[in-house]
């Protein structure tokens, strides 16, 4: 795992090593990824700093520590010390300054993409942590991200803790909707199959732009903004429940859903392609249920609560018959 994380850092991660990467770190414990960090902390050689820039570097040190009065010798003893090789102790004392300072490498994307049945935990450099959902893709530049500016793109449903950063707003760009937050939590969903663009906020405030309409709305806690792309317009919904985060906590909930969407989250979850035989008025009937995400075949049964069917499950293929409504439900 430590030569795979070494070449992360210097972006020589072939797709196959970053499968292999995501799965250990996901398998590792917490005491593991700690030897592995602590060992590369012990290797790490830092980097050489261009000469133009020392002097930008004292200006800042003599910022930081303009309540203290150091002495010359000591002082540029630090400098050069910079100049010749950043550690990585010294690098945490003037992190935010360097990183704008430093010249960056060829510009390069990181790409996170989470297939069907999967989910990842990721951390990205500013300590924002991310929840990718099934089917999800999260991109952002490796040299410019938590430099300059925090902006990645989604494809996908996330879940977002993001680190307070209030010199760089925390930037996410969908297809249908941009999103602008200081430091909060939130759900967002921005499928491109899918009809809408939602997000569903839990903590603090976010600021959303339609790329159709240039509609600019202010969201709040506990509130839901769900955007129409056929038109482009953002609704808000006040005191929303939390149903679109639910999936983090391992549900599946569903209000008044067409279940054809509910079939199509089923898949997305566990991986699966669903064939069903079905009549259309039938297959656009509302939902409203919950399950877990843990077990195909027991989401398969308490669905057969609502409808009648048969099923047969082989390898990931699920074939359904006979789907067909309750005579309860008539």
């Amino acid at each position: 795992m430590t030569d795979l994380v070494k070449k992360y850092y210097e972006n020589q991660l072939s797709v196959d090593e970053l499968s292999t990467l995501k799965e250990s770190i996901n398998a590792a414990t917490d005491e593991e990824l700690e030897l592995v960090l602590t060992e590369l902390w012990h290797q790490e050689k830092g980097r050489n700093v261009d000469e133009e820039i020392i002097p930008g570097i004292k200006k800042d040190i003599d910022r930081l520590n303009s309540r203290q009065k150091w002495q010359r010798k000591k002082l540029m003893r630090i400098v050069y010390r910079a100049a010749a090789i950043i550690a990585v102790p010294l690098i945490a004392a003037f992190t935010i300054n360097l990183l704008d300072r430093l010249p960056a490498p060829a510009a390069s994307d990181m790409i996170v993409a989470v297939g069907p049945g999967e989910k990842v935990n990721i951390v990205l450099p500013d300590g924002t942590r991310v929840k990718l959902n099934s089917e999800t893709t999260l991109n952002y530049g490796i040299n410019d991200f938590n430099r300059k500016s925090r902006q990645l793109s989604l494809a996908g449903e996330a879940y977002f803790e993001v680190a307070r950063n209030e010199r760089k707003p925390f930037i996410i760009k969908t297809k249908a909707l941009d999103v602008k937050v200081l430091g909060t939590v939130f759900n967002l969903q921005a499928r491109e199959d899918e009809l809408t663009t939602e997000i569903d906020l839990l903590e603090g405030e976010v600021a959303l732009t339609s790329t159709a309409t240039n509609q600019q709305v202010r969201l709040y806690a506990s509130q839901r903004a769900v955007l129409d792309k056929n038109t482009g317009s953002i609704r808000v919904i006040k005191n929303a429940p939390s149903h679109g985060a639910a999936w983090v906590k391992g549900e599946l909930v569903f209000h008044a859903t067409p279940v054809r969407d509910v079939i199509k989250a089923i898949e997305r979850n566990y991986g699966v392609a669903i064939q069903i035989d079905k009549e259309d008025t039938i297959y656009n009937d509302l939902f409203t249920g919950r399950f877990s995400t843990a077990n195909l075949n027991e989401t398969l049964d308490i669905l057969r609560m609502h409808y009648r069917f048969s099923y047969q499950i082989k390898g990931n293929q699920v074939a359904i018959q006979n789907f067909r409504l309750n005579q309860r439900k008539n």
